[in-house]
């Protein structure tokens, strides 16, 4: 069993930064408060859980940071900022981007997340492999073979057996496999 060891933050470059996040929702001609005022720091190479009960806003808190808001839903104030990858130097402020081709930038290739279900995460008509390749092909310029080749390292380097097989596997095929590592 590996030894849990304490983040050391002396040296620690902060990559994403929300303060006084408060998120709301129109449904059904009313405004909910979804989030209020939720502020955190996260430190490259850091670990964060979120944890809270159900319904409290951990999903939705998270989501904003991918661009990924129910048409319905907006971040009414606050900022998150992130200073990671390509934007270590200036920053980048995400509440203002609106539009997908503004959010492909960064979602994949800058921010990624696991999310807790991996039998809704993957789509149920495409092979694993299909998928993750797709990812691969949009934000790290591979084509075929080579996209291919980038795919089956992923799946090595996160554990999964059998790469070649895994690749070829449609989501329920492979639901032990792919459900013990959250996607």
């Amino acid at each position: 069993m590996a030894e849990w060891k304490r983040f050391d933050y002396s040296n620690a470059e902060k990559i994403l930064e929300a303060k006084d996040v408060v998120v709301k929702f129109n449904l059904r001609g009313r405004v909910l408060t979804a989030i209020r005022g939720i502020s955190m720091e996260l430190y490259k190479g850091e670990s964060l859980a979120i944890v809270g009960e159900s319904g409290s806003g951990k999903s939705v808190f998270t989501k904003t940071f991918m661009g990924l808001l129910d048409q319905n839903g907006w971040v009414d104030s606050g900022s998150i900022t992130y200073t990671g990858g390509a934007f270590s130097k200036e920053g980048i402020d995400l509440v203002p981007l609106k539009q997908e081709k503004d959010w492909l930038k960064i979602r994949g290739k800058e921010i990624a997340m696991v999310f807790q279900d991996p039998m809704t995460s993957l789509n149920p008509l495409k092979t694993i492999g299909k998928q993750i390749q797709e990812t691969v092909e949009l934000h790290q310029n591979l084509k075929g073979a080579e996209a291919k080749k980038k795919t089956l390292d992923i799946l090595t380097d996160v554990g999964i057996t059998d790469p070649e097989r895994r690749y070829k596997q449609y989501p329920p095929m492979s639901f032990p496999a792919v459900c013990a590592r959250g996607w």
